[in-house]
């Protein structure tokens, strides 16, 4: 062999290894393939893909998924590995496309298996009606599904405004090996808004400069039974700032109700679902809005809100990403764009009118159901100029039901807590939450949890939930879930203890 053929060799081995090396340390690469081609490398996730070269690569949120967008076409690359999970491939396929089935705005017209270029895949296309006429609508869709093995599977999203044709759109896709590590995602932070008077002062009072906690409450008679929450009140020698009201379009605006609840000097935390009820049952209008089908609706609460003059916690599609409700992408085509695009709309419409007394909480579920990494709470994140306060929801729900076990303070929040410090730099409240009565001590749950709260110094305003879940599954409808802090007189006594020490 020459020593010109020996040198080519060596140096084409170099060459690789340096690649190779640089592989690893950018975990992430796009090149040009070829003519209106990019090839995008994923080497933690094990993946190569060849796309149309007018896509937008976006890693903001790159541990979730890759996305590649132009105006007419969105392609979404997610990762989900089941391992310790009861999930598997088959489960993953069946059980997300029931959600497409359960509504009757998507349609499945076409499922199948297909060998892609040496790697086999589940393909599954579906459709929805179009809901705007001004920009593109991308309201045709394919899940491709790429398994590495039984517990860990590559998913290959795309939303078209027109009928997708697969091989055009990504010629080709494999399965490498994984190697080095994710990048950091993007970190959220809140864009300072201007707001009227009295919600500056609130909002400065017990987010921004609030070195304590304070704690609201949720009475279900309130308002109806204002007595209630005053008996509350002395019952643990502490004034609740923040009631819970919830709402959905079926209901207006409760002038009367929200005028009680100023006059006694108390914000609500405005929980409002985007649902309906239409021919006897309650429905998702997530589309219906984007269409414009509601804005009656959005107008007079805008202006209702306008009149109103006092600080409101707006708490928009709470647990989007918790399959029982009926907003949550699961339900409507897999497609969190959606719930963003409903959420903005909702926001830009009160901009229009001038509404300032809103504070925009965005509060998703503490783990999502399913566990899907379409389904993923980050996925829902509307945008930093459209959220000012971040939510936290997670119950001790106790042990009734199969599958729910009695959990401390500590490990109710933990788990997302810490995720989310790292992930958003907004002011963070906890909008709800309780120990149930059956599985553990309940009164020695609260004590615990009025120690360890402080310890989450992000959070500066936590919602106390006096109330009961029951099992509909039964004609008599037992107590379930029994949250309420005003029965027992142990539990009475450490709630009052606690609070007087946090006052």
């Amino acid at each position: 062999m020459s020593l010109k053929k020996i040198f080519a060799i060596t140096f084409s081995l170099l060459i690789l290894s340096i690649n190779f090396a640089f592989a690893e340390e950018n975990s992430t690469i796009l090149t040009p393939y070829s003519s209106g081609y990019n090839k995008y490398t994923n080497n933690p996730y094990g993946y190569e893909i060849i796309l149309l070269d007018a896509l937008e690569l976006k890693e903001d949120i790159v541990s979730v998924k890759s996305r590649f967008e132009s105006e007419n076409v969105v392609v979404d690359i997610l990762y989900d590995n089941f391992e310790n999970s009861l999930d598997n491939i088959t489960t993953y396929i069946n059980y997300g496309n029931k959600g497409i089935l359960r509504n009757p705005d998507f349609v499945i017209t076409r499922e199948y298996n297909h060998n892609f270029n040496g790697t086999n895949s589940h393909i599954t296309l579906f459709e929805r009606r179009k809901v705007k006429s001004d920009v593109p609508d991308r309201n045709y869709y394919a899940m491709i599904a790429f398994p590495r093995h039984n517990k860990e599977v590559i998913t290959v999203f795309i939303k078209s405004a027109h009928p997708i044709y697969i091989d055009y759109i990504m010629p080709s896709f494999k399965l490498t090996n994984k190697a080095g590590t994710m990048k950091e995602d993007v970190i959220f932070k809140p864009v300072q808004k201007k707001f009227d008077e009295k919600t500056s002062v609130f909002f400065d009072n017990y987010f921004i400069n609030n070195e304590k906690i304070d704690f609201g409450i949720f009475e279900p008679t309130y308002p109806t039974y204002d007595y209630r929450l005053k008996q509350l009140e002395q019952m643990f020698d502490y004034e609740f700032p923040v009631v819970l009201l919830y709402n959905s379009f079926v209901l207006p605006f409760k002038t009367d109700y929200m005028n009680l609840a100023k006059e006694q000097g108390k914000v609500v935390e405005y929980g409002l679902y985007t649902t309906d009820f239409i021919d006897g049952r309650e429905v998702d209008i997530t589309l219906d809005i984007i269409e414009g089908k509601y804005d009656d609706y959005l107008d007079r609460l805008a202006q209702s809100f306008n009149e109103y003059d006092y600080p409101v916690l707006f708490r928009l599609n709470n647990e989007m990403n918790g399959e029982w409700v009926w907003y949550s992408a699961h339900l409507v085509g897999k497609d969190t764009d959606l719930f963003i695009e409903c959420w903005r709309y909702i926001y830009n419409k009160f901009k229009e009118h001038g509404v300032d007394n809103l504070l925009f909480v965005w509060n998703p579920n503490e783990k999502s159901f399913p566990g899907y990494a379409y389904n993923h709470y980050l996925n829902y994140y509307p945008g930093d100029e459209y959220v000012n306060i971040v939510g936290l929801t997670s119950y001790n729900t106790g042990n009734y039901y199969i599958g729910e076990t009695w959990r401390s303070f500590a490990e109710s929040y933990d788990h997302f807590y810490y995720d989310y410090v790292k992930r958003f730099e907004h002011p963070m409240m906890i909008t709800e939450f309780s120990g149930a009565s059956l599985g553990g001590n309940k009164s020695a749950w609260f004590e615990d949890m009025f120690n360890r709260i402080t310890q989450y110094d992000r959070i500066k305003l936590a919602v106390l939930w006096n109330g009961q879940d029951y099992d509909m599954t039964k004609p008599e409808k037992p107590v379930s879930r029994n949250y309420r802090i005003d029965q027992e007189q142990d539990v009475i006594d450490a709630v009052r203890t606690g609070l007087e020490r946090l006052k």
